[in-house]
């Protein structure tokens, strides 16, 4: 799959999970060229890159932590908040509310995550789940290994 970098924002989606408090790369033109601002306004690691998260691979390194379904990934290497490992699409049927969303996301995600053994006890599982007003349109959940403590993670944690 060939991954485009994205410049418009998705209102869609809200990241769910821990309860963790939640643009291109290449060479730059000239070593005093610095990376775009992100979604905040702060610099991005110069091999930063924004995707929509229907483009995210397993393995892909997230930092920050998302808000909506675009979202900025990292080399590993650098600390980030979250890496992404699979879907889960939640079942059809009414809006469940975003309480159940939450909970069908997590228990889907759950056994379809597969961590590097030594790092299993670090993370804990986020979601990127769909939105009350995208639904039953989209019903996909990104599943995310989140640091348990809220901080940053370095290196992969994902098989």
């Amino acid at each position: 799959m060939i991954r485009h970098p994205l410049a418009v924002v998705c209102l869609a989606g809200a990241l769910l999970g821990c309860g963790a408090s939640f643009a291109g790369s290449g060479e730059p033109a000239s070593s005093t060229v610095t990376s775009p601002p992100g979604p905040s306004g702060e610099t991005m690691h110069p091999a930063a890159e924004r995707f929509h998260a229907t483009e995210l691979r397993p393995g892909d390194c997230i930092e920050p932590l998302p808000v909506d379904l675009i979202v900025t990934v990292v080399p590993c290497t650098v600390p980030h908040s979250a890496e992404f490992a699979t879907t889960y699409v939640v079942p059809e049927g009414p809006w469940p509310g975003v309480a159940e969303v939450r909970r069908l996301s997590r228990n889907g995600c759950r056994p379809m995550m597969r961590y590097v053994p030594s790092r299993r006890d670090e993370v804990g599982i986020g979601v990127l789940a769909p939105a009350a007003e995208d639904w039953p349109r989209s019903r996909t959940s990104y599943c995310l290994a989140v640091p348990l403590d809220g901080g940053k993670l370095a290196g992969r944690v994902i098989l």
